[in-house]
Parts: C-alpha cells; structure tokens; sequence
C-alpha cells in the first residue's frame, strides 16, 4: 500500500471499532468551528486532560479541568499550542516516510460509544500497509531539544503515552504510535503498545472523577501542584474585608499539618546545608571536582549573582561610572489614584498567624 498523509476522510465514516465522530473536522482557525469545538470539549474528558489530571502537565492540575469542564475556563491558544498544530502534518508525513505506516487524517473528535464522556481529538490515524485497515492513534509532538533525553528511552514521555492510550480507549484499537519533532530537526518516535490492566484502572478512575467533580458538581481537593496554586490566586474576584468561617477542628488541623511541614521543611534545608557545606570544603579554592576516574562529581563556579551594593561600597567611583536608569512602575501613586485596578494585579498572600486558634 503506498504510504499517504492527509488522505481525505468520507463522511460519516468513523474508522474506530468503539467510536463514533461527535464533532466532524474542521479548521481551528475557523472562529465559528473554534466554538463549536469548545463546546464539544465540555461534554467529557479528552487525553490532554487526563494527562492534566494525573499531573503530567506542567502548570496545570484537576482544577483546571474542573473548572473547564463547568464552562469557566479560558480559551487559551499560547504560541507552542499554534505551532504544534501546524507541525502536526510535517511530523505525520516524516513519521510515514522512516516507518512505511501509512497515516490519514481522523474523521473529526471522538466519543467512546459505551462510555459518551470519553473524548479522543486524535493527530492522526495509523493504517495497516497490507489491508488499509485503521491501526491506532498516532499522536505529534513538537519538542525542544531540552527534552530530547526523554525521547531517546526504550518507552514514550509519560504524558504522550498515556494520552495515546487513552485514545486507544476511546477508540477501541490495541496499538498506537507517538512521533515527536525534538529540537526542530530530528524525528523520535514509539509505539504505544495497549496495556489493558492500565487502561482498565484509566478508565474507571476517570469516570468516577467525571462522576463526582462534573456530573455532580464537587469540588476536587487540594493539591500541592504549582499551577493549582496559581490559578486559586487568581479564580475569585477578591471581596476586600469580606470573611468566611471555618469550623475550628479543621482550623487547627490544618494549622498543625502546616506547621509542622514548614519545621520539616526546615529540618531538611538545615541537612541539605550540611551535605553542600561539606562539597563546598572538598573543592576549597578549585571550581571542578572529579573522581579518579576524570568524571566530573559536582562544580563550584564563581558564577552567580552579581551582588550590586557589596560592589559599590568596595568601587564606589567606578560604580558610578556604570550607574543606568530604569523606568518603573510608581505603585505607590497608581495605588492611591486607581486603588481597584492596583489592587487587581497584587498577589493573593496566605499567612498564618503565630498564635493558635
């Protein structure tokens, strides 16, 4: 079979044993198919949040999707999220090209037949070279070359892989591949072979996570993710002096359990100090430290921070001779003249009081 990209899908055509197409293709750029699309993404759980939810996506956590799925996400479209898209077609046709697994595009976004809220937005669709048949998933990635080690292991980046599995879910297929762009100029690929105890476990956590965060409305827990963290800074209009009230066992349990991670925290730096003080002597007045062997054990450059006050009162004439002025914002004037808008760009700040509840 001649191996093609892009190959033209007939309509109402799904090409998935367990799927059926919920959103025919389109094009994203298409504002009225963009919204169409987002409105679809609300009816269930897609590989990308599935890959959110078990943290495998930097700066964001299960409040993002939460909150998506409620309808009170945003529509963000950062730069990457552009190019990878349009990277998708090139990626798919070198993939075909090295491997001779024919690919085509899918015939729109996915929803599992048995389970509606299980949503597949597949890249592409692999064919098998003999009987034209549809393989699997085919998922395109384009990645830095800061993540090129990640690329080169025996099994795919977890995330990739999960979101192909979930796809394979979705679909019903029992294999599938994932191909990644790595630095802009070398292809990685894998292929994503289905691990039905994993998928079994995927799938009945996700929907019970469906079940009780979006058909049923509760909240998810805290996390310690950072982009939880930031998006609760920001997911509420503040109400300046207003209060709420919490019982007092849960105050003091919290206030307990934060009080005596921040002391372990402490503990640990303290211990952290102790094992870099002791590489700090071992090297002395040497920037390199290696073993017997010539490999380099660990480094300590002077190459930090420049420290600009210590080095004005040491050369305060030629300090003056590299002085430069930089504009800034007056926050203490914005405050007083447009108190709401200075307000609306602080920082939340949680504090703890010393004294006990």
């Amino acid at each position: 079979m001649t191996v093609t990209v892009n190959e033209p899908v007939l309509p109402g055509v799904d090409l998935a044993p367990e799927a059926h197409v919920v959103l025919p293709a389109g094009d994203m750029l298409d504002p009225e198919y963009r919204e169409r699309w987002l409105k679809e993404r609300l009816s269930g759980l897609g590989g990308s949040d599935v890959a959110v939810l078990l943290g495998f996506v930097s700066g964001k956590g299960p409040w993002h999707v939460f909150e998506d799925k409620h309808g009170r996400g945003k529509d963000f479209d950062s730069e990457a999220m552009e190019f990878g898209r349009e990277l998708e077609e090139p990626i798919a046709r070198v993939f075909s090209r090295r491997t001779g697994i024919p690919v085509i595009n899918p015939p729109g976004m996915y929803a599992n037949t048995a389970r509606p809220w299980m949503l597949g937005n597949v890249d592409r669709l692999a064919l098998d070279a003999d009987t034209g048949e549809v393989e699997g998933p085919v998922e395109c990635k384009n990645r830095t070359e800061w993540q090129r080690a990640d690329w080169e292991e025996d099994e795919a980046p977890d995330a990739p892989q999960i979101q192909n599995l979930w796809y394979q879910a979705v679909g019903g297929w029992r294999k599938g591949y994932v191909a990644a762009c790595v630095g802009g100029n070398k292809l990685r690929w894998h292929r994503v072979k289905y691990r039905e105890d994993l998928v079994e476990h995927l799938v009945q956590w996700t929907g019970d996570w469906w079940q009780r965060h979006i058909v049923e409305g509760e909240e998810p827990p805290a996390d310690g993710l950072p982009g939880t963290k930031d998006l609760l800074a920001h997911l509420w209009d503040v109400q300046e002096g207003a209060v709420t009230e919490v019982a007092v066992e849960q105050a003091r349990n919290l206030r307990r359990r934060s009080a005596a991670l921040e002391a372990a925290i402490g503990r640990a730096q303290r211990r952290l100090d102790e094992v870099e003080n002791a590489m700090r002597l071992i090297a002395r007045e040497n920037e390199i430290v290696k073993t017997p062997g010539g490999k380099v054990a660990w480094t300590y450059k002077q190459n930090g921070n420049f420290a600009p006050a210590r080095f004005a009162k040491a050369h305060p004439e030629l300090a003056k001779q590299y002085e430069v002025t930089k504009t800034g914002i007056d926050t203490k004037a914005l405050a007083k003249d447009h108190p709401e808008i200075y307000r609306e760009f602080r920082a939340r700040m949680l504090r703890v009081p010393a004294k006990g509840v």
